[in-house]
């Protein structure tokens, strides 16, 4: 579904990701860990088009996307869950969750049913909400989108665990209907219990990578990479 190549990505003169390389397969979910400024954001953001590499490749579902801009990259199936949120606070949740509808299959209704606080909540603007509505918010907006593959950039940030194991209840339901996540989260556990595998970056570069348990019982990388 994803393969990125190789990419080396730049912020000015500041070398950002170095050479990295990783893939998500269809309906599978992968996890981005690592500790904060190892370059995980810009990973989704060199996906999306926020910061084009300068060099490899980055090719979703057949189709080389390294220099489209993001609404071309979204258009072809990729949906973005920001890191932060990115709510329209002057957009009503109704507006803020229509506005890039496309596609059949993931509706106004189906995304309410899945994220119920919302549909209380349709004419409030989105910066009358909570953290944990704004999360939802976030996916549901992301999901009317229709997308292949979701890429999901700190989902837990912020939020009470309740609400976190919501999110993961719900993000496990949604590779379980056949949809490819890429995930970046800080929090281990989450993660863990959520990816077929995992990706640990360490300045802008893969330092490990394998099935969750490998990474479970790999005490030297989580305390060197992870800080556990």
């Amino acid at each position: 579904m994803l393969t990125v190549d190789s990419i080396h990505t730049f912020y000015g003169d500041s070398h950002i990701l170095q050479g990295l390389s990783l893939q998500v397969n269809a309906g599978e979910i992968v996890a981005v860990l690592g500790r904060n400024g190892v370059g995980k954001t810009t990973t989704v953001n060199s996906i999306i088009g926020f910061a084009p590499p300068k060099e490899g490749r980055i090719v979703f579902d057949g189709v080389e996307i390294t220099h489209l801009r993001p609404h071309r990259t979204a258009q072809l199936g990729v949906g973005l869950v920001p890191q932060g949120r990115g709510i329209f606070p002057t957009l009503t949740v109704r507006e803020n969750i229509t506005l890039a509808a496309r596609g059949r299959g993931w509706t106004l209704d189906r995304v309410l049913t899945t994220f119920p606080p919302l549909a209380k909540r349709l004419k409030n603007l989105g910066s009358q909400l909570s953290g944990g509505e704004q999360q939802m918010l976030a996916v549901a907006r992301a999901l009317m989108l229709n997308p292949k593959l979701l890429l999901m950039d700190e989902p837990s940030e912020g939020l009470a665990p309740l609400i976190v194991a919501e999110i993961g209840r719900i993000v496990a339901s949604l590779r379980d209907e056949g949809l490819s996540v890429l995930l970046v989260e800080q929090n281990l556990s989450l993660a863990l219990s959520l990816a077929n595998r995992v990706y640990v970056l360490s300045k802008g570069q893969i330092v490990h990578s394998g099935t969750p348990n490998d990474l479970q019982t790999n005490e030297e990388v989580k305390h060197r990479y992870i800080g556990v």
